[in-house]
């Protein structure tokens, strides 16, 4: 017994020798795969038993994105228009706007498509399947984040940043240029601190 106790405690080496603070990332990040593994193994049979219908989730999902949360695309032209001469900032806004714009309509085309390939008027895609399951799975769509801000946001709290963005935009052209600016709610932030700084020097 006295020999056992004397017997010193030695800690198992971590997952390929990495420090215990890689070894909490990579835990993290192997049970993230996991999961999202087992979102995408979901079928869409079951509606028959009770269940939940996938195809019907994903047309509800649409529908409502697509009536309730996508705005009208900018009139880029007007709206530079009414600028007698731009200042530094609302140059920055005009190039918001057209990227803005860009993820608009790019919204708009897929889910149109998206629901004339679930109806059966046209063919099912890759990228029309990956978006049916990132609605259906609540995660932002793969060909929509090319054209956003990065972000780690699941659909529903992306979409409210998405109308938030949008509410920023529209009273900066209809009221005035923000007293307080939302940077997080800028495509590219440091655009307009850059735009601010130009604007001091002249």
């Amino acid at each position: 017994m006295e020999f056992i106790e004397n017997i010193p405690l030695v800690t198992p080496p971590g997952v390929f020798g990495l420090h215990s603070n890689a070894e909490i990332t990579y835990y993290s990040n192997a049970a993230k795969e996991l999961w999202l593994n087992i979102l995408k193994m979901a079928t869409s049979d079951g509606g028959g038993a009770g269940g939940v219908n996938r195809e019907d989730v994903i047309l509800e999902i649409a529908e409502g994105i697509q009536t309730k949360a996508l705005p009208d695309v900018y009139d880029e032209y007007n709206i530079r228009k009414s600028f007698d001469i731009p200042s530094p900032t609302q140059i920055v806004l005009l190039q918001e706007l057209e990227r803005f714009n860009k993820l608009i309509v790019k919204m708009g085309a897929s889910i149109s498509d998206l629901k004339k390939a679930l109806n059966g008027e046209i063919g099912m895609s890759a990228d029309l399947d990956s978006l049916g399951s990132s609605f259906f799975n609540g995660f932002l769509p793969p060909m929509w984040v090319k054209l956003a801000p990065p972000t780690e946001k699941s659909l529903v709290n992306w979409i409210a940043h998405f109308d938030r963005r949008n509410k920023q935009y529209r009273d900066w052209i209809d009221v005035e240029e923000p007293k307080v600016i939302w940077l997080s709610g800028l495509h590219i932030p440091e655009s307009y601190l850059t735009g601010l700084i130009q604007a001091t020097c002249r």
